[in-house]
């Protein structure tokens, strides 16, 4: 059969090819261009092993002309590595043991890879439901479903802590807050009780040192004093407020948030404040009075109950462009 010479783009690189109309993708990519981390299982579109993303859609390249994409961005599982290190998702595999014998590894690889990039915090049901094209003959899907959380929660983790500059915006010159919304008074009281436990607190009414009473007692104590809650983190302080009993308020200072090492330190008490309340929780600039809308609106970052951390988009951008740069 005559060949024909053919333009395409893999993992950001153009190669010309001289191959056959019918040549299959998967073969052009194993054969024609030595990536061979794709895999064949099948041959009949059943399995996924052989997943790539065409333009960031997951396709099954053994069954898809190579000619067919011409044109179009093609991504295998060699092209998921960031700039020469591991993603997170590769790495998660690793340590959660998701891979076993290896052969669907990389289909699944690419089928994530496009989850997370399209739902960056997707829900269980949706992690399965993404996976459902893809066949694991070792049936080791636990250990997936951990590696895949485990990388959802350090990408995210990794990008508050690239972007704790814009996050916390030492320059600033004002107050930085943190929000719980929507507590009763058990939340008050579990959040205290967590404290007390985990961290060096100092309370006061008036200025004057007082040990910690039950939040009912400091609820009481409002009307004749202003109590005070002081969290002494390693080389900054968050200020703890009772202003209202239905939301927890505390603010700290950015120019004190000054590295990475407190950032890092500032955003892990965050999580945990998250997880044990197990509510969201805002961080947003210091505007006095405002309401939930408001707060959403203007949140810097968000942190789920389970304790995820997610940043504002035009935020990550800027460090993305930033990195970029560098790079």
């Amino acid at each position: 059969m005559k060949k024909q010479l053919l333009e395409v783009r893999v993992n950001g690189r153009t190669h010309e090819l001289a191959i056959e109309p019918n040549r299959l993708l998967l073969d052009a990519l194993r054969v024609d261009l030595q990536l061979t981390g794709s895999k064949r299982g099948c041959d009949d579109s059943s399995c996924g092993a052989c997943t790539v993303l065409v333009d960031g859609t997951p396709m099954l390249s053994c069954t898809m002309l190579a000619a067919s994409c011409e044109g179009q961005e093609i991504t295998s599982v060699e092209g998921v590595s960031e700039h020469g290190a591991l993603a997170a998702i590769q790495k998660a595999y690793g340590d959660w043991g998701g891979a076993q014998c290896g052969f669907c590894t990389p289909g699944f690889m690419m089928t994530i890879t496009h989850l997370l990039a399209t739902n960056p915090d997707p829900t269980d049901a949706e992690i399965r439901e993404a996976l459902s094209s893809n066949l694991c003959r070792c049936t080791g899907y636990s250990q997936m479903y951990e590696a895949i959380k485990a990388a959802i929660e350090a990408e995210q983790k990794g990008m508050a802590i690239v972007s704790w500059k814009n996050i916390f915006d030492p320059d600033s010159g004002s107050l930085f807050d943190i929000h719980v919304l929507g507590t009763t008074a058990h939340d008050w009281q579990s959040f205290l009780n967590y404290l007390s436990t985990n961290y060096e607190v100092a309370y006061s009414e008036d200025g004057v040192p007082r040990t910690v009473p039950p939040i009912e007692t400091i609820f009481e104590a409002r009307r004749n004093a202003t109590p005070l809650l002081q969290i002494r983190m390693h080389g900054y302080t968050i200020d703890c407020h009772f202003f209202a009993s239905d939301a927890i308020e505390m603010d700290l200072l950015p120019d004190e948030i000054n590295s990475q090492e407190r950032a890092e330190s500032a955003l892990a008490f965050v999580a945990d404040i998250a997880r044990v309340l197990r509510k969201e929780v805002l961080l947003t600039p210091e505007y006095g009075t405002a309401n939930e809308t408001e707060l959403r609106r203007m949140a810097l970052a968000s942190v789920t109950p389970s304790g995820s951390l997610s940043v504002r988009a035009d935020l990550a951008d800027d460090q993305r462009r930033m990195t970029n740069d560098v790079l």
